[in-house]
């Protein structure tokens, strides 16, 4: 259709390829596949001595329901499964499950990330291919330029945004008259500015009392990435730009989270083997982007995914 409005919209007509239409449809179509949907999962149940999960608990539509099986695979993000982790805590396992090392919900990674809106009054993007271009020119570093010290450190990526549109505007400018917004949408070209959140064993991910979710995140590598902002703005200003607005993201814009169920080769330090099991619970695996110990300045979609069609090899070689 070449609509343009793919990234952060829903599509209409199932023409966009993401997890649904890609993923979950497909498999729906076997007949040992069923999806559960308007769910809530509590907990993860283990066996007497703690070491297998005999069950998922979860509510559904106000009851409390149980469902079994020898392999259990959670995926519910990096804020999320740590959370369902240290909610499973058992008298075996008091620190939560796969959690014998401690680091559960530490080391907590999100994207330092700024969105760019190069203003062209002169000229309308009419884009439909709003997402067809990267730079990593400045990935390990940068000239350095009049003020500038450190150029030689890491910076990040730099690429394309989908394309903004006037709705998207209304919660970062909601004073602001809706023509306006408008115009700015019709006259910029969008970019995203990316750079490295170093694991921190600060940065956490934590449970109340009542159950309710803390995310305490240290941020760190600002530094750079305000040096990185600075110089993609300067560039797109030398290619005629002549305004450029900027808004960085915060906590409340999830960024590629990583951490927090880290995976590798030591199970007094980790929480997860390199096939992303648990090394103390031989039937439970955690495939999202919670097993990444470091995140790069790159979308971690396409690492999670390599991961976790090698881990669906691996389970089938298991079972």
């Amino acid at each position: 259709m070449r609509c343009g409005t793919c990234d952060a919209f829903p599509c209409k007509i199932g023409a966009k390829g993401d997890a649904e239409t890609r993923l979950i449809d497909p498999a729906l179509m076997h007949g040992n596949v069923e999806l559960h949907t308007g769910c809530r999962v509590r907990r993860l149940i283990a066996d007497g001595e703690g070491k297998r999960i005999v069950a998922v608990e979860y509510e559904r539509k106000g009851e409390t329901l149980r469902v079994s099986a020898g392999m259990v695979v959670l995926s519910a993000g990096a804020i999320n499964s740590a959370a369902l982790l240290l909610a499973s805590a058992n008298a075996r396992n008091p620190n939560g499950l796969a959690n014998s090392s401690g680091v559960v919900g530490l080391y907590f990674m999100n994207h330092n990330c700024t969105g760019l809106m190069a203003i062209s009054p002169r000229r309308t993007n009419t884009t439909r291919y709003p997402k067809t271009l990267t730079l990593n020119d400045y990935y390990f570093g940068g000239p350095g330029y009049a003020g500038n010290a450190g150029s030689d450190k890491p910076l990040g990526n730099l690429q394309l945004l989908g394309k903004i549109q006037e709705p998207m505007l209304r919660g970062v400018m909601p004073n602001a008259p809706k023509w306006s917004r408008r115009w700015l949408a019709q006259h910029s070209v969008d970019w995203y500015v990316m750079s490295e959140d170093l694991g921190q064993a600060e940065s956490r991910v934590q449970l109340r009392s009542d159950g309710s979710i803390v995310l305490d995140w240290k941020r760190s590598n600002l530094k750079a990435h305000r040096r990185w902002v600075d110089i993609a703005r300067r560039l797109l200003k030398d290619l005629g730009f002549p305004v450029v607005l900027s808004k960085a993201f915060g906590a409340d814009s999830p960024s590629h989270q990583c951490g927090t169920v880290r995976f590798g080769d030591d199970p007094a330090t980790l929480a997860l083997d390199t096939y992303c099991r648990a090394w103390d619970h031989d039937n439970l695996y955690v495939v999202d982007a919670s097993f990444f110990p470091s995140s790069a300045a790159l979308n971690p979609a396409l690492t999670v995914a390599a991961q976790a069609l090698r881990v669906g090899a691996h389970l089938k070689g298991r079972l």
